[in-house]
């Protein structure tokens, strides 16, 4: 049997990639699904857009320009508005700028400065590998040695989280959960720690895989550890641990910072619940039970935040849209099983609507935010995947290596491109980054560039 059907046949693995990014299918049957609605008067209209991000917007110019961490800039899977081109190609295939062979996991890649950084595996080393945007020259080049073995073959033993390049450094974590901060000009190391052994983290079904968060000069970390330290801030300067909090276990999701009602918030989706911090001091706000119904199934899609509403999905436990009150509480308006639950793949929300891969029947979808109500479904024989939205496109990219263009309309669903032959060997469990109309898409064997605008 090939790798990649011994992937299906057995279950699935992506960082959303982390993943994130991570997660499994299992085979058996599916159990009924049923939708809940909220009744009376909490539902999702009249909602007001804030910013998704980083609570200071006097972020550096590192972190919005290119596309220097996982989904982008504002971590949402858009392109900035003040940078969106309509995605496309001319002719049947957008054209290959350059490809290069690479060794395995799932991180995904990240640009700046016109500059690549890919993290990947070959043989007992991790490998920080920076390329030219534009020519794929290989600019500088570290190896780190690593012993980790997946326990769950035939799933990646690489690298799957994804670098931050941020304030002319760059920012990578290994499968083991070493944290390095790396001089972006040059690869030399600034500082680095061993979380997983500082804080005692256990193994988990695959190796380490959430990806670093953002706030103020703090680093945020979904790391799972002992004592009270299920999540961590380290200061981005010196590595310095700043709080701890939590007696959760770790994910494959990605923390989520956002301002609401003039507060400061981070949303976890950790391995067994969902839950709100106070990003200055780590103060937990609240928690519940939420997590993937299924053994060896992880929780691995990050949480999406839109006005005051935030939501988590995770396998077979649904999505939960969640209302964020004034004294920092919740009310939960609306758990659906059915129209739109992800199982490790990222949601965007955008204008009211939210977009994002159906685990069940592989579609990508358009929710009405407000209403619930599935708007349309593409089904284009990609498998689950990743998406980039820019201006009034999406660029849907498969784990089979293929990529397509839809309209990001919610009113009409349209193709506007075809999906192509594979660009690349599934799995492709990695997400695109896009800069400048370049288009970096990656599995475990390649790294490709193409371009992505007519």
């Amino acid at each position: 049997m090939s790798r990649s059907r011994t992937f299906r046949s057995v279950m699935l693995v992506f960082f959303g990639l982390g993943l994130g990014t991570i997660a499994a299918i299992g085979s058996g049957s599916l159990t009924p699904l049923l939708i809940s609605r909220p009744v009376g008067p909490n539902t999702l209209d009249d909602l007001a857009p804030i910013e998704v991000g980083e609570v200071d917007r006097a972020a550096p110019v590192e972190l919005m320009e290119g596309w220097p961490r996982l989904f982008g800039p504002q971590s949402d899977s858009i392109v900035p508005a003040n940078r969106a081109e309509t995605l496309g190609w001319n002719g049947s295939t957008p054209e290959v700028v350059w490809r290069k062979s690479i060794g395995a996991g799932y991180s995904s890649p990240v640009i700046a400065e016109q500059k690549a950084v890919v993290l990947h595996r070959t043989g007992d080393e991790e490998l920080t590998s920076v390329f030219d945007l534009v020519t794929g020259d290989v600019i500088w080049e570290r190896r780190d040695p690593t012993s980790y073995v997946c326990p769950n073959p035939p799933h990646s033993s690489g690298p799957y989280s994804t670098p931050l390049i941020l304030n002319g450094r760059v920012y990578v974590q290994s499968a083991e959960g070493m944290l390095r901060c790396l001089d972006f000009a040059n690869g030399e190391t600034i500082w680095e720690r061993n979380l997983s052994e500082e804080y005692k983290v256990p193994e988990n079904v695959f190796a380490v895989g959430h990806t670093l968060a953002v706030y103020k000069d703090m680093l945020i970390l979904n790391i799972g550890g002992e004592p009270e330290a299920g999540v961590i801030a380290v200061d981005q300067q010196s590595g310095e641990t700043r709080w701890t909090s939590t007696t959760h276990t770790a994910s494959y999701a990605t923390p989520q910072l956002a301002t609401i009602h003039g507060k400061s918030f981070c949303f976890v989706l950790a391995a067994d619940s969902a839950m709100s911090l106070n990003p200055d001091t780590g103060a937990e706000d609240w928690s519940f039970p939420f997590k993937a119904i299924a053994e060896d199934f992880v929780n691995a899609t990050s949480p999406v935040v839109y006005g005051d509403v935030v939501i988590f999905t995770a396998y077979q436990a649904g999505t939960k849209y969640l209302r964020i009150l004034p004294d920092r509480g919740y009310e939960e308006i609306r758990q659906d099983k059915r129209t739109l639950v992800s199982q490790f793949n990222p949601l965007t929300c955008r204008d009211g609507y939210l977009y994002g891969w159906h685990f069940f029947d592989k579609s990508f979808r358009c929710v009405d935010l407000a209403s619930g109500e599935l708007l349309w479904k593409y089904n284009g024989r990609l498998g689950r995947g990743t998406h980039v939205i820019s201006g009034d496109s999406i660029l849907l990219y498969g784990e089979s290596g293929k990529i397509s263009v839809i309209s990001t309309n919610p009113h009409e669903l349209t193709e506007l491109k075809e999906p192509t032959e594979p660009l690349l060997a599934e799995p492709a469990f990695s997400a695109p980054a896009i800069s400048n109309g370049y288009v970096l898409l990656k599995n475990e064997e390649e790294v490709v560039c193409i371009r992505a605008v007519p």
